[in-house]
């Protein structure tokens, strides 16, 4: 048995794993168009007709089969954007996962309303549907489900549910490009979806987000909300005129943004493909290890988009280790795994009641105290996540077959020689 590489062992690999982000001649064809115009600008709302944002978002509506595809100027100001479109207020509920990035909840309290934080699904790190259904108050104005990782969330129950109950739904597809469940797209069971194109994500520009939905209505509203509340004039009118009638800001996408996510969207086919047949041949793999799990529900109806590649392994069989610990051993070993989220949203210091103290009204800030109970959260499988989860990034699945191999062989490795570990802390802790 071969001595870890942590304790001076030789390591099951050297080479690095592909880098992100990955430009080249695409981006580069896209930008020198912007560099030799005269066009660095979309327009006044964003959206002229020959501008690459626009052409950026007619295409990636297409990928995902909605009518409407808006650009803007990061993921997070997108959620914040869906959620004023379809009439949150300040002191209105909005329900949201225990354990996500954090700004799908931040967004909720940037628009003034109130995040209230539900439990996940053991086997897909989604929204509880049924967690949710308890949750649910007579302020509760809209569910904001996140796709995470790339996994679709129950759409069908969580649609359900919200028409019953006369709900909005916003979902979160930032790390869910491409994902599908029973043949329709992330981003198109909701009244909106949102994505990021943040430099992590699958499709990037370092920065940019885009507003997605099938409602002309609310898509209006989206093109006047990312620049300053500009509304056309009446008809009849010039096309010019514009009208500021919401309070809002400039979240507008620029043309080189927009150039280097045409150029990455041309790539994305290819790669997509190659994440998901080596998601396949990993997961084969890892389904023989003892104690380890790929997070994900199989179905032939659902398309993951792999933005993560999640991991649940039974503490048991790993010394008790926690995810930090367990990842040194196996970053040493040349696998770049990093723990999964550590705390539960509702855990981070900016959702105690003395910090929102001076950013919300004391009437929705009462609201909060009634609604988010931080001391008795009752979200006992998020709970659970941050202390037995380990997360692959996107671009580890664009290596080679092998590659995929060293990560299941390092993980047998690290498991067999768990006791060697486990000393090795007991006596460091000493």
């Amino acid at each position: 048995m071969s001595e870890l590489a942590l304790r001076g062992g030789n390591a099951v690999r050297s080479d690095p794993y592909p880098a992100w982000p990955q430009g080249g001649g695409e981006e580069n064809i896209w930008l020198e168009k912007v560099l030799t115009s005269s066009r660095w600008f979309a327009g006044l709302q964003g959206d002229d007709p020959n501008a690459l944002g626009s052409l950026f978002g007619q295409r990636f509506k297409e990928l995902h089969r909605a009518r409407f595809a808006l650009p803007v100027a990061n993921g997070s100001v997108a959620i914040e954007i869906a959620l004023r479109a379809i009439g949150i207020r300040p002191g209105d509920e909005v329900i949201v996962p225990a354990y996500t990035f954090i700004s799908s909840a931040t967004s909720v309290l940037m628009v003034g309303a109130i995040p209230v934080f539900a439990d996940i699904e053991p086997n897909s790190y989604c929204l509880d549907p049924q967690d949710v259904a308890r949750r649910i108050g007579p302020k509760t104005s809209a569910i904001l489900p996140v796709h995470l990782g790339g996994q679709m969330a129950n759409m069908p129950a969580i649609v359900e549910m919200a028409k019953q109950k006369g709900l909005t739904i916003v979902e979160d597809c930032a790390q869910a490009i491409g994902s599908t469940l029973e043949g329709k797209q992330a981003g198109t069971w909701g009244d909106f979806g949102t994505f990021s194109f943040q430099s992590n994500k699958t499709i990037t520009s370092g920065e940019g987000g885009m507003v997605m939905t099938n409602d002309p209505i609310l898509a209006e509203k989206v093109v006047a909300l990312r620049a300053f509340g500009r509304f056309r004039g009446k008809t009849g009118e010039r096309s010019s005129d514009l009208t500021c009638q919401r309070l809002s800001s400039n979240y507008r996408l620029s043309e080189f943004q927009a150039a280097v996510l045409l150029g990455q969207f041309e790539k994305f086919p290819e790669q997509d493909a190659r994440r998901q047949a080596n998601a396949v041949h990993l997961t084969e793999g890892i389904d023989q290890i003892p104690g380890v799990k790929h997070i994900r529900l199989y179905s032939p109806s659902m398309k993951h988009g792999y933005y993560y590649y999640l991991i649940r392994y039974e503490r048991e069989e790993f010394g008790n280790l926690d995810p930090d610990r367990l990842c040194q051993a196996l970053n040493a070993e040349g696998i770049p795994f990093a723990p999964g989220d550590r705390k539960p949203l509702y855990s981070h210091p900016v959702f105690e009641v003395e910090n929102l103290a001076e950013l919300l009204c004391p009437q929705v800030l009462e609201r909060y105290r009634q609604a988010v109970d931080l001391d008795h959260p009752e979200c006992p499988v998020t709970e659970e996540a941050c202390e037995c989860t380990l997360i692959l990034r996107h671009q580890v699945l664009l290596g080679e077959q092998r590659d995929m191999d060293d990560i299941v062989e390092a993980l047998w490795k690290v498991q067999r020689n768990i006791d060697e570990l486990v000393w090795r802390k007991s006596n460091d802790a000493n």
